[in-house]
């Protein structure tokens, strides 16, 4: 199981200077409604009760030169491996991190989620996962679909998602039906297998459906976009077509393929990024993601969670699909069949913030 990566302290220049306080305010205000601790104790107060996931400490309107009486609280945050985010103005930078005997890493207050990291967007997609009780598991040799009364989800399963193979042994999935959803979703805290992939396909049956969804793949380019560098990770089908000209990166490559071990040396500074949702299902999105800065990024297929709260990680475009007969892409699932055989049993739908 894998642990959230520690975090090295983290300094924002004080926006006030600059008449503003929007963006570092926007940032804490995300993760208190996404289900994130955020502590924001005064001078010389303990960090009391269970471990926040942040601690964040304002100079903003300090009146204090130095501001000494934080020594305790950063102390304990950094012996309790709390990641720390402190605001303030320049002139307090230097004097703090003597004080503080630590080396806060400069951030634009429009870069913390990049500080934050990619890392944390399943921990945020878990926490935000209903209880609601899985009333049946079905798993294919390529898909796995958790269902619940009102709600349908779907990811790949590790063979087709290019993760660990699954068990050798066929286990009892209908022994989940009654779990709550956010109980099997808790499987995203794995790096790959099919524990994993049920839990994506768990968060994707927890999220409630949204207005605003289009009809589209994900696949055409965004409008304004064209011409720049893109890069695509997956070999969708009709590519040359709606993507003339891509890089694509796979797994197992075709001849107009590169490896996707290539990722580092071609994602950065692309215009535009197409990445499957079986990179969710095996771990590998958020190492894609810290790649595609500046990137337009869209996630593609029937395994793409269709939260917004994805957009604070980097990801612009959410292209995925609603299950509208369950009997039978149940069956299709079952039988072992992809995406071309249980296309038709539902709608392929585009959320954007572009």
């Amino acid at each position: 199981m894998m642990p959230l990566p520690r975090l090295s302290p983290a300094w924002v220049i004080s926006e006030t200077e600059t008449g503003t306080n929007s963006a570092a305010e926007a940032f804490l205000s995300h993760l208190e409604r996404r289900q994130w601790a955020v502590a924001t104790p005064g001078p010389g107060e303990p960090i009391s009760g269970l471990t926040p996931d942040l601690i964040s400490i304002d100079f903003s309107s300090t009146s204090e030169t130095v501001p000494g009486s934080f020594q305790s609280v950063v102390a304990e945050a950094q012996r309790r491996e709390i990641p720390l985010l402190i605001r303030g103005p320049a002139s307090l930078f230097v004097t703090c991190s003597e004080i503080f005997a630590i080396r806060p890493a400069p951030v634009l207050a429009e870069n913390l989620f990049d500080w934050w990291g990619p890392e944390r967007m399943d921990e945020e997609l878990l926490r935000n996962t209903p209880e609601t009780p899985v009333t049946d598991i079905t798993v294919g040799s390529r898909w796995a679909m958790v269902e619940t009364k009102n709600s349908v989800g779907l990811a790949a399963m590790p063979m087709l998602a290019g993760g660990a193979a699954g068990p050798s042994s066929e286990p009892d999935f209908k022994g989940l039906v009654g779990t709550p959803l956010r109980l099997l979703a808790a499987g995203l805290r794995q790096t790959a297998g099919t524990e994993r992939t049920l839990a994506c396909a768990a968060v994707n049956a927890g999220i409630q459906r949204l207005d605003g969804l289009s009809a589209d793949d994900g696949l055409l380019s965004e409008p304004g976009r064209e011409g720049g560098r893109t890069v695509i990770v997956g070999r969708f089908p009709e590519l040359a077509r709606k993507r003339p000209g891509a890089i694509v990166l796979e797994k197992n490559p075709g001849p107009d393929d590169l490896p996707s071990d290539a990722a580092p040396y071609v994602i950065p500074g692309a215009d535009t990024l197409v990445v499957t949702a079986s990179a969710w299902s095996n771990g590998s999105l958020a190492g894609l993601l810290r790649l595609a800065s500046g990137c337009c990024v869209s996630l593609v297929g029937p395994g793409t969670p269709l939260s917004p709260s994805l957009y604070a990680y980097g990801i612009q475009r959410l292209a995925g699909f609603v299950v509208e007969d369950r009997e039978t892409t149940r069956t299709v699932i079952a039988r072992g069949d992809g995406v071309k055989a249980f296309k038709p049993f539902g709608r392929q739908v585009l959320l954007s913030a572009v």
